[in-house]
């Protein structure tokens, strides 16, 4: 029985152990991870203040939200950009897909808001363009 026992500890104690190096090196890889989707993030934001501008833009020249040639060019970039890597290219394609709807979005609904200020400037200005 006492041997039994003694197993158990002994047992007990060398997988609290292996676990302490598993928690451990599972810590550093959630560190290295929210490092990533920190600077993930930035990225997406600072595309987004483009996106702003290219709505700007697009509005002055009377453009549709819209270019779906581009967004076509936009997503076969990433998946070549994405060859060789871990993470299979289709898949980044898949990410890219989401990322460019969710800016169109965003596009869209920034014209939708910029549409009532144009009218009201062209109402006191006299600009019909």
């Amino acid at each position: 029985m006492k041997a039994s026992a003694i197993f158990l500890t002994v047992m007990t104690l060398f997988v609290l152990d292996a676990d302490g190096g598993t928690q451990e090196r599972l810590e550093a890889s959630r560190q290295k991870i929210d490092s990533l989707d920190q600077r993930i993030v930035e990225l997406i934001q600072e595309r987004a203040q483009v996106v702003a501008e290219i709505g700007k833009i697009k509005r002055e020249a009377h453009l549709p939200v819209k270019a779906a040639g581009r967004e076509k060019q936009v997503i076969e970039k990433a998946q070549e950009l994405a060859k060789g890597g871990p993470l299979p290219a289709d898949a980044v394609g898949r990410i890219y897909q989401n990322l460019v709807e969710e800016m169109r979005n965003w596009e869209a609904k920034l014209d939708a808001a910029a549409a009532p200020q144009s009218a009201n400037q062209q109402a006191t200005t006299g600009d019909s363009r």
